[in-house]
């Protein structure tokens, strides 16, 4: 760090990351760095890899380098590039009755994850707006009745997380929350910095809605710049009218993508890309369809609209899958991922 400091025009900013074992220093430098020559500095006391930055995203870029794993664990839940979960729940909290049946059926499923949103930023201003705090106890005690453990949930305000901080305390801390960021605030820098800044919540970040592949990654970058690395990429389809008749255009192709380019987990939502309950002649519905070839893709989440009665839903019930079939989605999500580690299998070497 001495000699660090010594250096002319180039500033430097460590991270820690602590795992199970070991604790990890992280150390970037900022500047004219391209006349430091890597032999050298691979030299310096303490020294394990030295990297040199290809990508914007200097924190979550791979960088070239393929054997540069991440992962971190949350609440009992390991998340990286190799893993699966999936988030069946509802886009938006209604009743304390439907809350409790949609977790109890998660439980039955052996599913510990769960989607539920407090907060519902809405394109009119005279559409449900999501309960808010109001809501966020009985949410929380139930996931703790049931097993569950973690609750995506979207914020849309720095209050948001000390509503959320305040609740999981008064009420024991019985379950955790993975913040989301929804894709009308993936370019709302002020928020993400905010975010980005606490270290208690990992965060899922959805793709913009019009904007580029690195532009949404770059947005991610911004998490981890402030100092959160715990971030989840999720893919949500593009807005655009080639997506006709799906509500977007689905965008799953760049899971492979987003895992060559960075080292976050990447999520698919096929509920908002597709939304609909559609079904093909071959009887499945769009919706299985597309979250087949996010998985089968490499996707390591899944993050997909359930209600036990859609009619009654406040937000998004026509896309949301019923509680019956639930069994048949999960054992659809098995099959694909098979596919997927057979897949990978093949194209090992010898």
């Amino acid at each position: 760090m001495r000699y660090l400091d010594s250096l002319v025009n180039i500033t430097h900013r460590a991270r820690h990351v602590q795992g199970v074992d070991h604790r990890l220093t992280e150390i970037y430098l900022l500047g004219n760095t391209k006349a430091l020559a890597m032999d050298f500095m691979r030299s310096l006391p303490c020294v394990k890899r030295v990297i040199r930055v290809q990508e914007a995203y200097r924190v979550l870029g791979r960088h070239g380098q393929e054997d540069f794993p991440h992962q971190f664990e949350y609440n009992g839940v390991t998340f990286d590039q190799k893993s699966l979960h999936v988030f069946a729940g509802l886009c938006a909290v209604d009743t304390p009755e439907h809350v409790e049946l949609m977790m109890k059926a998660l439980q039955e499923n052996g599913q510990v994850c769960t989607r539920m949103g407090a907060y519902k930023p809405r394109t009119s201003p005279y559409s449900f707006q999501g309960h808010g705090k109001d809501c966020l106890p009985y949410v929380f005690e139930l996931a703790g009745k049931y097993g569950i453990r973690i609750i995506a949930m979207e914020v849309t305000h720095e209050s948001h997380i000390e509503e959320i901080d305040k609740t999981l305390e008064d009420t024991g801390h019985p379950c955790g929350v993975l913040l989301q960021i929804g894709t009308r605030n993936t370019q709302n820098f002020e928020l993400l910095k905010c975010v980005g800044r606490q270290d208690e919540y990992p965060v899922l970040i959805k793709r913009g809605f019009g904007i580029t592949l690195n532009e949404s990654l770059n947005a991610a970058e911004y998490l981890a710049s402030e100092g959160n690395r715990r971030v989840i990429f999720a893919l949500r389809g593009m807005k655009s009218n080639l997506g006709d008749p799906h509500r977007n255009f689905v965008d799953f192709s760049h899971v492979p993508v987003v895992h060559r380019l960075t080292r976050m987990p990447v999520c698919i939502d096929p509920s908002h890309s597709v939304g609909t309950r559609q079904k093909s002649p071959d009887g499945l519905m769009d919706v299985m369809h597309v979250t087949a070839q996010g998985v089968i893709a490499g996707a390591n989440m899944v993050l997909v609209d359930f209600h036990p009665r859609p009619a009654k839903a406040l937000v998004d019930g026509p896309q949301a899958l019923l509680l019956d079939e639930l069994p048949l989605f999960l054992e659809d999500v098995r099959i694909a991922r098979e596919a997927y580690l057979k897949r990978v299998a093949l194209f090992q070497p010898d």
